[in-house]
């Protein structure tokens, strides 16, 4: 008869709940749990070449399958190299368990008076705590099946996030007869799967809101991702269509409505296409769902946005919602329950504005100001323009395809301001941490579950930063194109360097230290195909075979070294030497006063006038 440990009944329990891949790297200090992975006959294990990269695996099998992400590490340096993975499934809301080796607890350092006592031994707790729903240390083995339990529930309750258990050896060998775990409530734990009633509260906030939203001449809704968390994309979706509502969106939510669908007011913030930031200022009613608002959302003035607005926020964080204006009106409630009550609020009202004009009004400005083109004037050989290659790769998919990103940089960016979505196609990054190196890991994540040919669109200094699970990905086998952007090393930081330190480039190009390998050399090495971009002439030609490829491609770009990301919200220096922040209506480079003030009529504001000085 099989010996059963804590390690096993574990990882049956996950399995119970639906989990069916686990992220891992084998290491002395994990070694029971990974053999547990190993056991389980419902659960694949993913090895990865690195801890973080199997964190950030999980994080993406979460996003991508609404289940709870598993990552296991080891003690020591598995565990620190874990820490960015958990960062960024934190500040961008993943639910996320990492299940951590630690030494024996007879060799733990429990004061905490020596440096290390026990083998490899780190205090991981400490160190997630600030970056974790929970994170804590299994001593006992009578209490793991509460721990796993609490942990469980934790990351999927109110604001998702990551948990973390570290789990000492000889607690992972234990044997047990599984009675604790069996005795524990087998549930999912996914928010669309509680029975939740709306309190009367809530109820009247709905009914205020659908008011509101009737009475609104120029209505909005902001979507951010904490739509996504609830599980309720679709319904939110469905709702919008049905009273013709136009939406902003935030770049987590960017496959939400397709680019030319006429209710897409855009993908607003510091970095957006002008009418985007337009239409959120001229509207006059704004319903935020799900969305913190941040600092790169509101050009840094979340006094002056909506301006002329009335503006709703629902969030299920109430430490969010503090730091909002006071003119905004606040309302602390999870989505998963507020939005089938504003549904309801709202289908129960026979009263309500098609906003034809409205949308007319938005298409117009789309027409005006989503064709602008900001590619630089000089040319180079060999390279083409990113905007020119964004263009045409908009057009190369044909919908319905599964794409991944790198989550910094400057490609990306201008990916995410300029790439024309299509109907059905599930594009994913993440956005709060911003760190180089998520595109490998979070591509390997997506195709550990997903059928169909999978495309990641990542950058050079990026790929780098975790180039080892190219293997990964090869070792998987499953069909993928990688469009790799050849800028020559970190275009964003040259472009800082260039603006504010009289150009001093310090280890962000190869005339300062930071060299590329010969990409083509990388993919023959792990076993990929490969084809280059560089021409203009061909691109579309290429752009095709790369999609329709149907083995594993790295399709490297060529794009010019030094261009700018346009159109922004920028920081303009005026004569007399002051530095003003533009509003986020008015974005560089400037339109004349003139064309501006016939967009925007009397709602200019003074600073725009100003900074034209």
């Amino acid at each position: 008869m099989p010996i059963t440990t804590i390690s096993n009944c574990i990882m049956a329990y996950l399995a119970d709940l639906g989990v069916d891949r686990v992220f891992l790297v084998p290491g002395g200090g994990n070694m029971f749990l990974v053999d547990a992975v190993g056991a389980e006959p419902r659960i694949e294990f993913v090895p990865t070449h690195h801890e973080q990269a199997a964190v950030i695996a999980a994080e993406y099998y979460a996003r991508k399958t609404g289940r709870l992400g598993v990552a296991v590490v080891t003690t020591g340096p598995g565990s620190s190299n874990a820490l960015t993975g958990i960062a960024g499934a934190f500040f961008d809301s993943v639910p996320l368990l990492v299940l951590a080796g630690q030494v024996k607890t007879a060799d733990y350092n429990e004061d905490g008076r020596l440096r290390q006592k026990g083998p490899q031994e780190i205090d991981l707790v400490s160190m997630a705590k600030n970056l974790t729903k929970m994170a804590k240390t299994c001593f006992d083995p009578d209490t793991v099946p509460q721990d796993i339990e609490a942990a469980v529930m934790v990351a999927f309750s109110g604001r998702p996030g990551p948990v973390m258990l570290e789990v000492p050896l000889d607690v992972q060998s234990k044997i047990t007869n599984g009675d604790r775990f069996n005795a524990l409530t087998v549930s999912r734990h996914s928010p669309d799967a509680e029975n939740f009633e709306a309190d009367p509260k809530m109820q009247s906030a709905c009914a205020s809101i659908g008011d509101r939203l009737i009475a609104a001449k120029k209505p909005l809704l902001v979507i951010g991702h904490g739509v996504a968390s609830s599980r309720h994309t679709d319904t939110i979706r469905n709702f919008v269509r049905d009273h013709r509502l136009p939406v902003s969106l935030t770049w987590p939510m960017m496959d939400f409505l397709p680019f030319e669908d006429e209710l897409n007011a855009g993908r607003f913030g510091v970095v957006a296409k002008r009418y985007a930031n337009i239409v959120i200022q001229k509207s006059d009613y704004i319903l935020v769902l799900g969305s913190r608002l941040d600092n790169i959302q509101t050009a840094f003035n979340i006094d002056r946005f909506g301006k002329n607005a009335f503006i709703d926020v629902v969030d299920v964080d109430s430490e969010e919602l503090a730091k909002m204006p006071d003119r905004f009106a606040c309302h602390e409630y999870n989505l998963v329950s507020f939005v089938p009550e504003l549904v309801r609020a709202l289908g129960a009202l026979s009263s309500f504005d098609s906003h034809q004009g409205w949308v007319e009004e938005i298409a117009a400005l789309r027409q005006k100001f989503g064709f602008e083109t900001f590619k630089s004037t000089e040319e180079e050989t060999d390279r083409i323009s990113i905007y020119d290659f964004i263009e045409r790769l908009s057009d190369g998919f044909a919908g319905g395809e599964t794409i991944v990103t790198g989550s910094s940089g400057l490609s990306v960016e201008v990916f995410y301001t300029h790439f024309r979505n299509k109907p059905d196609q599930w594009i994913s990054l993440t956005t709060g941490l911003g760190a180089m190196g998520y595109g490998l890991p979070a591509a390997v994540g997506v195709t550990s579950v997903s059928d169909q040919k999978i495309y990641l669109f990542e950058s050079d200094g990026s790929l780098m930063m975790n180039l080892q699970e190219l293997q990964t990905l090869k070792t998987l086998n499953r069909p993928m194109t990688i469009f790799l952007l050849n800028n020559e090393g970190y275009a964003s930081i040259r472009a800082t360097q260039e603006n504010y330190f009289e150009g001093r480039f310090v280890g962000t190009g190869p005339s300062s230290g930071l060299e590329m390998p010969q990409f083509e050399k990388v993919a023959e090495a792990f076993g990929f195909d490969y084809i280059a971009i560089s021409d203009i002439d061909h691109v579309d030609h290429q752009i095709g075979q790369a999609v329709t490829h149907q083995g594993l491609l790295i399709c490297e770009v060529f794009v010019r070294k030094d261009e700018k990301l346009m159109p922004k919200c920028s920081v303009i220096r005026t004569n007399d030497n002051q530095l003003l922040s533009a509003p986020i209506e008015d974005m560089t480079p400037l339109l004349s006063i003139d064309e501006f003030k016939s967009i925007m009529g009397d709602q200019i504001d003074p600073l725009s006038v100003r900074i034209r000085s």
